[in-house]
């Protein structure tokens, strides 16, 4: 997927942009192994994007670590169109990733959406989200 078809880039157009930078990255859960249930399948990774602006995740999703890059961009297309609650649909102005293939990507994925696209070694959101999940599953809060 170097670029998204016709129609998607129609679609997207459509919904509104707000001022607004999001962080997404792709995180293995293999550092929670320790924490989660022995029997559970804690091999995968999870790809979230979170709006930084008000502070909520918009979409998550586990995948298969095998899932390429495009697991990435179609988890995005879920945090424009169809966002968790209370979210409405939007698209950002911004987006800001820690991964630089990640970044290229998405890049050429967005082309023509008016979507600025940049990297940057730390995300504050997701990071201190990782942080509280980790400390939740270790204390069983």
């Amino acid at each position: 997927m170097n670029n998204l078809p016709q129609t998607t880039k129609r679609r997207l157009k459509k919904i509104p942009q707000i001022p607004s930078v999001w962080e997404g990255d792709r995180r293995a859960l293999s550092h929670l192994q320790e924490s989660l249930e022995a029997n559970e399948d804690n091999g995968g990774e999870c790809i979230i994007w979170v709006d930084g602006s008000e502070g909520f995740v918009r979409a998550m999703e586990v995948v298969s670590p095998e899932m390429g890059p495009e697991a990435v961009v179609r988890t995005l297309l879920r945090a424009i169109e169809t966002p968790h609650s209370p979210a409405k649909p939007a698209r950002p102005q911004k987006i800001i990733v820690r991964n630089r293939e990640i970044q290229f990507f998405l890049r050429g994925a967005l082309q023509s959406l008016d979507i600025a696209i940049d990297y940057v070694p730390d995300l504050p959101l997701i990071d201190e989200l990782f942080r509280r999940i980790r400390q939740c599953t270790q204390t069983n809060c």
